[in-house]
């Protein structure tokens, strides 16, 4: 495959750096999005990709910046910010975008692309599921520590537009298992009810899975902020797996004493709540549920503590 696509990746951090530089690798026509000390170490010696997948490599875009107009317009965009920067992310990206550009979240949340339509001018806008863990150690250097790196891409009426297939088939080419779904309603959730529930839970008992597990009821508390999500979800009209809060409970039970999630870190080291993805994450669950009429009383206690402090 010879694709001439141009594709640009907004955000080169732990997501986006990884699939960027994976991309930069294979496809010349991927420009990167980058700010800071981050940018100027892409600018003067590419960027530094350590994964136990890929291997290492340096990979060097047709061209980084901090100006989407200096990027020009693109046949792809792939947003891989932080929740909290989204709209802030969907202003800067507007001169890369055509209607039929398409536009990829990959981001924690749940059909982010409902939040970003009114936000962007007219674009073709898809969703997507990533499961990777990397992180960006220093500027121009991410660090990619799981031996798999999942895509899952789709659009929420079914449909697959050639440019999607085509980023599907250069994310496989560069080493990045990415499939299609007609499901990605289906998807998105599965991902956000794992997601979202372990951040209950750390925010919750504030503390690591340990401490959580040391209340004899803390299985009832995961089981109760899953059962809410998979209601809120069907009121949606997404039906989600029965075994779902099981597999969910057996994953927690496996997770490190020690671990917590990325957005209690935020919360516990002083971060603005603003800075962090709380709202994002678990306010839009409390904000879904209430519109709905469906109660969702662990994760309105997990976001109270915290914007009360």
């Amino acid at each position: 495959m010879n694709s001439k696509i141009k594709i640009a990746v907004f955000g080169i951090g732990g997501v986006g750096g990884l699939l960027g530089g994976a991309l930069a690798r294979v496809h010349p026509e991927t420009y990167f999005l980058a700010r800071g000390e981050n940018l100027k170490a892409i600018q003067q010696n590419g960027l530094s990709v350590h994964s136990s997948q890929l291997g290492n490599f340096t990979a060097c875009p047709g061209l980084a910046s901090d100006n989407a107009a200096d990027l020009g317009v693109m046949d792809v965009v792939i947003l891989a910010c932080k929740g909290y920067h989204l709209e802030e992310a969907c202003r800067a990206a507007a001169p890369m975008l055509r209607p039929d550009t398409l536009v990829v979240p990959l981001l924690n949340g749940v059909l982010v692309s409902e939040i970003m339509k009114p936000l962007l001018p007219p674009c073709t806008l898809a969703d997507g599921v990533i499961y990777v863990f990397s992180h960006l150690e220093g500027p121009g250097r991410v660090e990619h520590t799981s031996r798999f790196c999942r895509v899952i891409l789709g659009m929420k009426d079914g449909s697959c537009p050639s440019a999607l297939k085509e980023l599907a088939d250069l994310l496989n080419r560069a080493g990045v298992e990415a499939r299609l779904s007609e499901e990605i309603l289906a998807e998105s959730w599965r991902k956000y009810v794992r997601v979202c529930s372990m951040g209950v839970m750390c925010c919750y008992y504030d503390g690591p899975a340990g401490k959580a597990r040391r209340d004899p009821e803390y299985k009832k508390v995961l089981r109760g902020a899953v059962d809410s999500m998979i209601a809120v979800a069907a009121a949606r009209g997404v039906r989600l797996p029965e075994e779902l809060a099981g597999q969910v409970v057996e994953a927690f039970d496996k997770m490190p004493p020690e671990e917590v999630t990325s957005l209690y870190r935020d919360l516990s080291s002083g971060k603005p709540v603003e800075q962090t993805e709380l709202r994002h994450l678990i306010g839009r669950m409390v904000e879904m549920g209430r519109e709905l009429g469906v109660p969702t009383p662990y994760h309105e206690a997990a976001c109270e503590k915290f914007m009360l402090r």
